[in-house]
C-alpha cells in the first residue's frame, strides 16, 4: 500500500510544472528531428504530427481520471463497427508498431517512466501510458498520414519505414531524455512504490549507494538514513562546524598542491576527519571514500580523468554533510557531476596526456567547482550543463568522423549482400536432389562469384539476375534422364542459349580456361547420357549429391571465425572486423547495442578501442565505430559485439553511472571481506 503522502516518498520537485513543458518540448523537437532525418517531409504534415504527439503527451500528464489509448492495441467492437477495412488495418498496423518500439526501447523507457512517476507523483501511473512513449509517436503519425493524404498502401508503407527507423535511433532520444529530466533533479521513483499492475518483472534493485551506506551503518534496509535530528546523531552543530571547516582546509591545501605536482588521488575517511564512530555522518563518509577508492581503481578511466575526479572528493563530501538525502537522490547535482565527467571522458585513450583539448575543459570545471561551490548546489548545476555540452561536441564531432567513412561501409554493405544472395542461389540449388557433386563443385567455386557480380552491377529485381539464377533450374533438369521423345527434343533446342548464358557468366569473372573445360565437357557428358535415358554416367568415389564438400563449406558454420581486414579510400582506411562466411545478424534477439552508444571493444590483435556507434546496417546489423582521436573507423559485426558484451570483454560505456558503478564494487569489497573473516 502506497503512503498518502507521496510528495515526501517521491520527492516531486517543486517546479513540476516547468519541468513537464520543458519535457514535451524536448520530446518533440527530438522526435520530429527523427522524422525529418528519415524523409523529407513538408512543414505542415510535421506540425500536425507535433500537434498530435503533444496532444497525447498533454492527456496522459493531465490529473484528471482518462482511459487507456484506445485506438492502438484495445480496439473496441463498437470503434471497429465505425472503421473501414483500410482504416481497420493502418489501426492494427499502428498497434503492432507500439508493440514493435516497446520492446526495442524497454530499459531506455522504464528509466523515462520512473521519474515520470516521480514527476506526476503518480503512483499508478501505467508504464503503457507513459507520455512520451510510442504510443504518442504513433498517434502522431496517425495524423502525419492524415495531412500527408496519404492512401492506404502509402500510409502502410511510411509506417514501416519509419518504423525501422525510429527502432534504431529512438533508444538514443529516451537516453538523452532520460539525462535531461536527471538534469532538472528528478529522482527515479522506486518501483516497490509504483502500483500499476503492469510492471511485473523490472528490477527493483535498491540504489547501490545507499545499501553502501545501509552496509556500513549495520542496520535492516528500513533503517533511517537522515542525521538531522539531535538522536540520529553523535555530531554536535560545533563539531559539524568544524567539519565543514576542516574541508575547507583541506580544499585550500589541496589547491596549494595542485601547483607543483600533484600527489595521487586517496579517498578520506571518517576517522581523518575526526568523526566518532557510528555517527550517520561517518558511515556517509566512509561510504563516500569507498566509493571514490573504487573510481581511483577503475582500469578505464585515464589517470588525468581519475585526478580531476579525485579533485571533487572534497566539494562531494562538502555536498554529502549539507545534504542528508545525497545517497537516495541519484539526480543530485554532486553525483551528477561525477557521472558527466566520467562520461565526457569516453573514449579517451588509456594513456591521455592532461593537455588534451577535452581532459583540459574536464579540468577546468573541476576546478570551477572547488572554487565556487560552498553550499549554493546551483554551482554543481551549472558545471552539469558544461559538461554536458562537452558530451553533445564530442559525440558530434564522432559523427561527423564517422560520416567520412560512409562510402566505404556503403561499397562494403553492398559487396556482404552480393555474397549473402549469391551463395544463397546456390546454396539452394545445390540442395535439390539429383546435383551431381561435380557441378555444384564449380558452382560453389565459380558461378557463385558470377552472381555475385551480377547482384552488384545490376541489382536482383532485374532481368539479368533472373536470367542467370534461372540456368541453374535448367541445367539440372538438363542432366536428368530423358526418356520421352518430346523431352529430348526439348533439350536439344534448348541447349545453345544455356550453353550460351552458362558461357557468358564464365567470361564476366574470367573463370580460368582449365576450369571452363573441364566444367563444360562434364555438362556434356551428363546431358549426353540424359539424352540417351540413362543415369548419371560417373561420380566420385564414395560421394553423393547430398554429401557434397562444396555445400557444406559454403554455408558458414554457426561458429564461425572472426576475420579482420582493411578498406581504403584514398587517406581513408576502414577496420573491418566481420565473422568469415558472410552476412549473419547473429541472434535473433533484441540487439543491446544502439546507435548513439559508445562502445569498448577489442579488435582481433585484443587492441583495445572505445568508439561511438555512429550507424547500424540495416541488412547486416553491422556497427561503424568513430572517435574523434582515431585516424581510422571501424566496422563491427554485431554477433562478435554480442559475444565480446557476454563474455566481459566489450562493455557499452556510455550508459550507467559512475558513482553507482563504484558503490556496486564497494559493495562487493565489503562482502568479501565479510566472507574472508567468516571463512
Amino acid at each position: 500500500m502506497v503512503p498518502s503522502d507521496n510528495k515526501e516518498i517521491l520527492q516531486v520537485p517543486d517546479d513540476a510544472w516547468d519541468i513537464l513543458r520543458d519535457c514535451r518540448v524536448f520530446f518533440l523537437k527530438q522526435v520530429v528531428r527523427l522524422l525529418q532525418e528519415a524523409e523529407p517531409l513538408p512543414e505542415e504534415p510535421l506540425r500536425a504530427f507535433a500537434m498530435a504527439t503533444g496532444g497525447y503527451f498533454d492527456d496522459m500528464v493531465s490529473t484528471e481520471k482518462r482511459s487507456r489509448f484506445d485506438q492502438l492495441g484495445s480496439l473496441t467492437a463498437s470503434r471497429i463497427s465505425l472503421l473501414g477495412e483500410d482504416d481497420l488495418e493502418l489501426d492494427i498496423r499502428l498497434g503492432s508498431f507500439v508493440s514493435q518500439l516497446l520492446e526495442a526501447n524497454a530499459k531506455e523507457l522504464w528509466r523515462v517512466y520512473l521519474r515520470f512517476v516521480t514527476l506526476l507523483d503518480r503512483p499508478d501511473l501505467s508504464p503503457g501510458d507513459n507520455p512520451v512513449g510510442p504510443k504518442a509517436v504513433a498517434k502522431g503519425l496517425a495524423a502525419l498520414c492524415q495531412a500527408l493524404d496519404d492512401d492506404h498502401d502509402h500510409a502502410l508503407g511510411r509506417v514501416a519505414r519509419l518504423e525501422e527507423h525510429l527502432a534504431e535511433f529512438l533508444p538514443a532520444v529516451y537516453l538523452a531524455l532520460n539525462d535531461f529530466l536527471v538534469s532538472r533533479k528528478v529522482s527515479a521513483a522506486q518501483p516497490t512504490l509504483v502500483t500499476a499492475p503492469d510492471v511485473v518483472g523490472h528490477s527493483a534493485a535498491p540504489d547501490p549507494a545507499v545499501a553502501l551506506q545501509r552496509s556500513l551503518l549495520g542496520r535492516q534496509p528500513d533503517a533511517h538514513l537522515a542525521w538531522t535530528g539531535a538522536a540520529a546523531s553523535l555530531v554536535t552543530q560545533a563539531m559539524f562546524g568544524r567539519l565543514l571547516a576542516r574541508l575547507d582546509d583541506l580544499e585550500h591545501a589541496g589547491r596549494s598542491a595542485s601547483e607543483g605536482k600533484p600527489d595521487a588521488p586517496r579517498p578520506l575517511n571518517a576517522s581523518e576527519l575526526g568523526v566518532p564512530t557510528g555517527a550517520p555522518e561517518a558511515a556517509a563518509i566512509d561510504a563516500l571514500a569507498m566509493i571514490f577508492e573504487a573510481i581511483f581503481d577503475s582500469p578505464t578511466l585515464p589517470d588525468a580523468v581519475k585526478a580531476a575526479l579525485g579533485s571533487l572528493q572534497i566539494p562531494t563530501l562538502r555536498a554529502v554533510m549539507l545534504d542528508s538525502g545525497f545517497f537516495t537522490a541519484d539526480a543530485h547535482p554532486a553525483r551528477q557531476l561525477l557521472d558527466k565527467m566520467a562520461r565526457a571522458a569516453v573514449g579517451l585513450p588509456s594513456d591521455v596526456s592532461s593537455r588534451h583539448p577535452l581532459c583540459a575543459s574536464i579540468q577546468k570545471i573541476a576546478a570551477c567547482v572547488r572554487s565556487e561551490f560552498v553550499n549554493d548546489t546551483q554551482v554543481l548545476s551549472q558545471q552539469v550543463a558544461e559538461l554536458g555540452k562537452l558530451i553533445t561536441e564530442r559525440d558530434t564531432l564522432a559523427a561527423q568522423a564517422a560520416s567520412a567513412y560512409r562510402p566505404l561501409l556503403q561499397r562494403l554493405e553492398q559487396s556482404d549482400l552480393a555474397e549473402s544472395r549469391s551463395r544463397q542461389a546456390v546454396d539452394r540449388f545445390c540442395m535439390t536432389s539429383g546435383v551431381p557433386p561435380s557441378i555444384a563443385g564449380f558452382l560453389h567455386d565459380h558461378w557463385q562469384r558470377v552472381l555475385r557480380q551480377v547482384w552488384i552491377e545490376c541489382g536482383e529485381d532485374g532481368p539479368e539476375w533472373q536470367e542467370y539464377t534461372g540456368v541453374l533450374d535448367r541445367l539440372l533438369w538438363s542432366v536428368q534422364p530423358k526418356v520421352e521423345l518430346e523431352a529430348r527434343k526439348q533439350l536439344a533446342r534448348e541447349l545453345p542459349q544455356m550453353l550460351q548464358v552458362l558461357s557468358s557468366g564464365m567470361q564476366r569473372v574470367s573463370v580460368p580456361e582449365t576450369a571452363r573445360a573441364q566444367f563444360l565437357d562434364t555438362c556434356f557428358a551428363l546431358q549426353t547420357a540424359a539424352m540417351r535415358g540413362g543415369t548419371l554416367p560417373f561420380r566420385a568415389a564414395g560421394e553423393t549429391p547430398a554429401a557434397s564438400p562444396h555445400a557444406a563449406a559454403a554455408r558458414p558454420a554457426v561458429g564461425a571465425a572472426p576475420v579482420s581486414s582493411e578498406l581504403r579510400m584514398g587517406t581513408q582506411v576502414l577496420r573491418i572486423f566481420d565473422l568469415a562466411g558472410g552476412v549473419r545478424r547473429g541472434s535473433s534477439r533484441q540487439p543491446q547495442v544502439h546507435a548513439g552508444d559508445w562502445l569498448a571493444f577489442r579488435l582481433a590483435n585484443d587492441q583495445a578501442l572505445c568508439g561511438r556507434v555512429c550507424h547500424i546496417g540495416k541488412a547486416t546489423g553491422k556497427l561503424l565505430l568513430a572517435n574523434p582521436d582515431w585516424d581510422f573507423g571501424v566496422v563491427l559485426h554485431p554477433a562478435i559485439a554480442e559475444s565480446q558484451l557476454k563474455d566481459g570483454r566489450a562493455s557499452i560505456s556510455s550508459r550507467g553511472s559512475l558513482f553507482n558503478a563504484a558503490a556496486e564494487q564497494a559493495l562487493q569489497r565489503i562482502s568479501g571481506s565479510a566472507q574472508v573473516s567468516q571463512g
